[in-house]
């Protein structure tokens, strides 16, 4: 009857141990994608503040003088 309870015994605790192994994955998930909308959110801002400063190279800007 000994091994009968220790068997159930793992199993409830293999089955608790499944649980927090699912629920810490799945907050490690929800963190990464804070953190990528984070990101996502600086780039934008970068992008939007930065166009600007961008430059073509010295052979399309001689094209487009040359158009012109």
């Amino acid at each position: 009857m000994q091994n009968f309870e220790d068997a159930i015994l793992l199993k409830m605790g293999l089955i608790v141990l499944v649980i927090v192994f699912g629920l810490v994955v799945l907050a490690l998930m929800v963190q990464s994608f804070k953190a990528l909308r984070h990101v996502q959110k600086q780039e934008a801002a970068e992008k939007k503040n930065s166009q600007s400063a961008r430059q073509l190279h010295p052979k399309l800007q001689q094209k487009n003088k040359d158009q012109n």
